[in-house]
């Protein structure tokens, strides 16, 4: 059953009308704007040759343009691309009539051959989205059809087999880039497969460069000022023709990099070809106009060094503490004659990317031989190296300071001169490139002195568990199922849900909505009265950021992210409504903070290794708050009622717990930490105003992740490993 209220329903009408108004064509509506449709992307793998990547948009008559790694040129579409090595693509849709699509952004990655994630970008503010109608949603206004300003000063120079396109750029606020395409005169000749008529240049670089051009051949180039609501300008047009030079009247720049990757710095040869006697200028930038004159003119400019060879090889060097230093550098040279020449190299030599954790973690301690084996499974990134591991060591009570760095090469590492009246060993393995980028670090805990208890205070420690898919329960399960092979580690979980003191200590306030009593059904007011009753009214995405709250106040490894951040302040204020990003939330399972138990955590839990109808007994009243005997009046004081045989209180009964796990059907192929989506997220156990039924160990319930009711709350657990 469903747990469902009369504001949920509501809301679903709300939903489903939304739906069947939307427009079901290739374009989406947004108040006066219609927009492309976004560009989507296919994976296949091309064998040796590495990936092939094709785009698609299904606005008809869309062209679809693309740039990769940074680059600061679009490219048209028109065949799908073979890549060798991860890249990063952006791409987005152009119609004439309608808005252009949000940015579609796309990792390829060479060792799945698959593409790892796809992102939507809003060409206004930059901002990153899950879908495509959240990048609309992020800057959209109404229609605006005002034609941006022309470039103005347009000017060809026509080199051998290229053109350099130069400009100054319109001044309106809202110039997304120029679109730039070109033209033969002789419109019935061949073009070779990889020959471009089209291009978008970026906004501030005031030129391009179009090369492989048939030399002799006359060409019309139209610069046309696009901006941000995917209006055009009229366009300027100016011709160029190509033609063979003799290399003593003209200069020639040749820009090289080593091919190694490297995080900190790449050197840039340049070497120039020229009839004049000496060179005397060779200045860079990142992103700089392509035309010579303004780049050597161009203050902010950098100034390359004279190698000794000949006066005619320069080099300089770029560092870089991100991978924002790849991309798109422009070189002008001025020689002893007045000559100037530019061009242009792509840099994609910065790597920072750090290689997968290292999985697998297992140890071995033996006391009579006084040694901890610890073993893992090596990522298989192509540039891994080695890994490094420190450890701690814990009395019971305090951790010592972590121990000198060790680095290992192997898949086992083996510890000796263990001190068994320890309380246990913490290890902190990370993964290291060739080139020093380093994983976050896995954390496991070997315990060496079993009369140390090492469980956190409040918390009681679950056995593992591995579940066949064969067994049967009682009472029976719709969580272990047939064909279900499960490995539940050990963890902790609170003994009891969240206080009403607890969640104000922490967040500094209490949401609850229902009243709070006693054992004996006398009714509390006052925040110290109503402290040890359970928090409800509690969000799944309120619970979420608890936990990582709370991993972060006593510096814990926090396990949920949301785009990329641990930090709750990252994350913005808490949906009220159903929320995308939110609900693509991740869990890290190997961080040692605090976090939500998965439903087969929790059932497995709740059921304590006995065979009860309820957590702890098959007499209700023993171990459950519910309807009858709270007179549906509202939330009891936690823990008293009887505990189960893992010492767990009110699993059944009191309140609603969230667990991690979408809710949908369970299947044999089912994976550990539930269905991979949903609409709904898990609740367990049961609450004060719910029936016996739902207070069964084996009884599932759901709801919205946004969704707050007076009797939901939620419990804690952390990993033990």
């Amino acid at each position: 059953m469903k747990k469902t209220r009369i504001l949920a329903v509501l809301a679903a009408m709300t939903m489903g009308l939304a739906v069947f108004g939307c427009k079901a064509e290739t374009e989406t509506k947004y108040v006066d704007k219609v927009y492309a449709e976004a560009v989507t992307f296919t994976a296949e793998d091309a064998g040796d040759a590495g990936v092939k990547v094709a785009m698609a948009t299904k606005t008809e008559g869309a062209a679809i343009y693309y740039t990769i790694d940074k680059s600061s040129e679009s490219l048209k579409y028109s065949e799908p691309l073979t890549f060798s090595k991860d890249t990063e693509i952006k791409a987005f849709a152009v119609k004439k009539g309608i808005e252009n699509s949000p940015i579609s952004v796309a990792k390829v990655s060479i060792k799945t051959k698959t593409i790892t994630e796809k992102v939507y970008v809003c060409a206004k503010c930059q901002k990153e989205y899950k879908t495509a109608q959240e990048a609309i949603d992020c800057c959209a206004e109404t229609l605006d059809t005002t034609a941006p300003a022309d470039v103005t000063e347009p000017v060809a120079a026509a080199k051998d087999s290229s053109v350099v396109l130069t400009w100054k750029d319109a001044t309106d606020e809202d110039i997304f880039g120029y679109l730039v395409s070109w033209k033969a005169e002789s419109t019935g000749r061949a073009l070779v497969a990889l020959e471009k008529d089209s291009l978008i240049a970026a906004k501030g670089q005031q030129g391009c460069v179009v090369t492989g051009l048939t030399n002799g051949t006359k060409y019309t180039f139209t610069v046309k000022t696009m901006d941000t609501s995917g209006n055009t300008s009229g366009g300027v047009t100016v011709d160029a023709t190509p033609v063979v030079v003799d290399s003593k009247e003209t200069m020639k720049i040749a820009l090289s990099v080593p091919e190694a990757k490297s995080n900190t710095s790449v050197t840039v040869t340049v070497n120039v070809e020229t009839a004049a006697e000496k060179i005397v200028d060779v200045v860079y930038k990142k992103d700089g106009s392509v035309n010579a004159a303004t780049l050597l003119a161009d203050a902010d400019a950098k100034k390359a060094e004279q190698n000794s060879a000949g006066n005619k090889q320069w080099t300089f060097e770029i560092t870089a503490a991100d991978e924002t230093a790849n991309g798109t550098y422009t070189v002008a040279a001025l020689d002893s004659d007045g000559r100037e020449e530019a061009a242009q190299i792509t840099i994609d030599n910065f790597d920072f990317t750090p290689p997968a954790k290292v999985k697998g973690v297992t140890a071995t301690y033996s006391s009579e031989l006084k040694v901890i084996i610890l073993n893992w499974k090596k990522p298989v990134d192509s540039d891994f190296d080695h890994v490094e591991i420190v450890y701690t060591t814990n009395d019971g009570k305090v951790d010592s300071v972590k121990s000198d760095v060790i680095a290992e090469s192997s898949e086992n590492k083996t510890f000796s001169d263990i001190d068994g009246a320890k309380a246990y060993y913490t290890y902190y393995i990370a993964s290291v490139d060739r080139l020093g980028n380093k994983s976050n670090e896995v954390k496991y805990k070997v315990s060496v002195n079993k009369t140390v208890s090492n469980v956190p205070e409040g918390f009681v420690e679950i056995p593992s568990a591995s579940i066949a898919g064969t067994e049967s329960w009682t009472p029976s399960s719709s969580v272990f199922v047939s064909g279900r092979k499960l490995e539940i580690a050990s963890f902790y979980m609170s003994d009891h849900p969240v206080t009403r003191g607890e969640y104000k200590t922490l967040m500094g306030k209490d949401p609850s909505y229902a009243s709070a009593y006693d054992k004996d059904g006398n009714k509390l007011t006052g925040d110290d009265a109503v402290k040890n009753n359970p928090v409800n009214n509690i969000s799944w995405y309120d619970a979420l950021v608890y936990c990582n709250t709370l991993s972060i106040k006593e510096k814990l490894t926090p396990c949920y992210a949301i785009s990329g951040s641990t930090n709750p302040d990252d994350w913005g204020s808490v949906p009220t409504n159903n929320n995308s990003t939110w609900n693509a939330a991740t869990c890290d399972f190997t961080a040692d903070g605090y976090r939500l138990p998965t439903e087969a955590e929790w059932e497995w839990a709740a059921r304590g290794g006995e065979n009860y109808t309820y957590a702890g007994s098959d007499d209700i009243d023993e171990v459950a708050w519910y309807y009858e005997n709270t007179n549906n009046t509202g939330t009891r004081d936690v823990k008293t009622k009887k505990a189960n045989a893992y010492g767990l209180y009110d699993m059944s009964g009191n309140v609603w717990e969230w667990c991690w796990d979408w809710y949908d059907s369970i299947s044999g192929d089912t994976a550990s930490a539930g269905p991979a989506s949903g609409s709904d997220r898990c609740l367990r156990g049961g609450s004060w105003n719910s029936n016996a039924i739902n207070a069964q160990v084996a009884y599932r319930c759901s709801s919205g992740p946004s969704s707050r009711f007076s009797d939901v709350g939620f419990r804690l657990v952390r990993s033990a490993q």
